[in-house]
């Protein structure tokens, strides 16, 4: 039948390029994409060397789903021009064909995938994939998408955005509506913020985020709206008070915040002892909160009678950190670590005589940023590492935000995050590398290793992302040598980490030589790696892996393919 139609057509007068361009484009507007196929081939009949149609007929392919096929017409195709920039043209339309497929896959891995590699290109054709997910009816959908808007200002979706933070009903949706508009200081939204974080029965988790999100909207306070929240009868709003009066260093604001001290809301005596520690202001009857009824206040008074010289805090600290249960030591311990040089004595004497792993590596972590015996503080976090603490790790500041504090990790599952307490411990792991790395401890390499033959390897690109924090050189030279180690699981993982740290060509071969025989989901890692570096010689490996069986595998190729392409 599609024979005899063709033979029809053919029949008939042709059309210039760009009229047959119309009619193609005007078939993928309405999703024929069959027909545009047809309309396609016959115009290339009578015009074979043209871009234009070629582009056009391989986006109608990939349109129909196609991949494969518009994959052998670009190669067949591609040596007619010789122009580079139109080469690389064809590709692109390849690219994102591919992705637009995924779009509407019925898979939802396959859909995530697409989402996020059409974000990760920075190209404004993400925008209405990027809205049509932050309208989906998967809440997971939605999630990603609402995180993935924060690279992006466009109009439409802070409109989106808007109505998610009016309308959303899931909880882990709606944080990441708030983190986002927060990141993209949207002042049209500290209305409903504020409702948020005076609501009694908003989340902690919630309410913090939507805490943050209004301290960094504010680059200045009118003096008249500061004091109605610092006299709010809401303790949220009270508190987000002693937040911006903090963030904006108002040392002004002092004699309204003192008050606060005796607030009935531990959450806001935190807030207020926080702001006045950091801002240094003096407050004498700071003191009377020492033997406060909550062990959080209490400590954070100890840390704030501390930076102010009086010897009641250091006793306070070492008291906690030496008799109260697990938990307390902990959070007393990384108080302490944020003392400065006062710290510095006592937080030696005490990694010394405590029992606690975690205590000790808080401390040590301080003796570190202090520089003060360092030597003693790398082996004690090395031994941290290496056995003293087999639980999985997390940072812990939900008592106080000032003090994170390495902690037994409590992370639960979650369903749309899989492996969600493996990739937290893994994160928290990795910028305790980062630290041993920078410091160039001796056994900094060992205890790299050590991380790499992790048979349950899974952080993600992000996770991977926190190990060696800005990238130090120093860090990234210890881990570039591990890309000649005799165990090929070690190369591979170290070349991830290159690649999604420093984004560094090196990691380049050894990926590209281990991708044929890993599983599915590292393959995924490493086309993912081979985008982030976004290096040229990459193309053609790429171009090859759109002949895979497994559409996700395509479909972050294409997006890896993309991101060469702009590089």
């Amino acid at each position: 039948m599609i024979g005899l139609v063709l033979a029809v057509v053919l029949a008939t007068a042709p059309l210039t390029e760009e009229e047959a361009a119309k009619r193609i484009y005007a078939h993928l507007t309405i999703r024929d994409a069959r027909s545009a196929i047809i309309e396609a081939r016959r115009a290339l009949h009578y015009h074979p060397n043209s871009l234009l149609l070629q582009q056009a007929l391989i986006r109608a392919l990939c349109e129909e789903g196609e991949e494969i096929e518009a994959i052998e017409e670009w190669q067949k195709t591609v040596e007619l021009f010789e122009d580079q920039k139109n080469s690389r043209a064809l590709l692109e339309t390849l690219a994102w064909g591919v992705l637009s497929k995924g779009e509407d896959s019925q898979q939802l891995n396959v859909r995530l995938t697409a989402l996020m590699g059409s974000a990760f290109t920075r190209d404004v054709r993400a925008l209405p994939l990027l809205l049509r997910e932050l309208k989906s009816s998967n809440a997971f959908l939605r999630s990603v998408a609402a995180r993935l808007v924060s690279s992006f200002g466009d109009a439409p979706l802070k409109r989106e955005l808007m109505r998610l933070l009016k309308e959303e009903k899931v909880w882990y949706v709606r944080l990441d509506v708030i983190r986002s508009i927060g990141q993209l200081k949207m002042t049209e939204a500290k209305l409903f913020l504020k409702e948020i974080v005076g609501h009694s029965k908003t989340l902690i988790e919630e309410k913090a985020a939507a805490i943050l999100a209004l301290v960094n909207m504010c680059s200045n306070v009118d003096e008249e709206e500061l004091v109605s929240l610092l006299k709010s009868n809401r303790a949220g709003l009270r508190q987000l008070g002693c937040e911006i009066i903090t963030h904006l260093e108002l040392k002004t604001y002092a004699e309204k915040v003192a008050p606060l001290l005796h607030d009935s809301s531990p959450d806001v005596r935190i807030a207020a002892l926080n702001a006045l520690g950091i801002l240094g202001i003096d407050a004498p009857y700071a003191l009377e909160l020492l033997q406060d009824s909550s062990p959080e206040v209490a400590i954070t008074a100890a840390w704030r009678a501390m930076l102010k010289g009086a010897p009641e805090g250091e006793m306070a600290l070492k008291q906690w950190i030496e008799e109260s249960e697990p938990k307390y030591k902990r959070l007393a311990s990384a108080a302490l670590a944020i003392t400065g040089k006062r710290g510095v004595i006592p937080s030696f004497q005490l990694m010394r005589s405590s029992s606690d792993p975690y205590v000790k590596a808080n401390l040590a972590i301080a003796l570190i940023g202090q520089r003060q015996h360092v030597d003693f503080a790398c082996d004690t976090l090395y031994g941290a590492f290496i056995s003293e603490c087999d639980e999985k790790w997390m940072w812990d500041s939900e008592m106080n935000p000032l003090f994170r504090s390495l902690s037994p990790s409590r992370i639960r599952h979650m369903d749309q995050i899989p492996h969600y307490p493996m990739v937290v411990d893994q994160m928290v792991r990795l910028d305790v590398l980062s630290i041993l790395s920078i410091m160039r401890y001796p056994q900094a390499l060992t205890a790299v290793k050590s991380f790499l033959q992790n048979q349950t390897w899974g952080a993600t690109g992000s996770a991977a992302a926190t190990l060696l924090g800005e990238g130090d050189e120093e860090a990234l030279r210890l881990v570039r040598e591990l890309l000649s180690d005799p165990d090929e699981k070690i190369r591979v993982q170290a070349a991830l980490i290159l690649a999604l740290v420093g984004s560094d060509p090196s990691a380049v071969e050894v990926l590209q030589s281990a991708y044929s025989h890993v599983s599915r989901e590292l393959k995924m890692h490493i086309l993912e790696a081979l985008g982030h570096i976004g290096d040229s010689s990459s193309i053609p490996f790429l171009v090859e892996i759109f002949k895979e069986p497994f559409q996700v595998l395509r479909v972050i190729a294409a997006s890896a393919l993309i991101q060469c392409l702009y590089h």
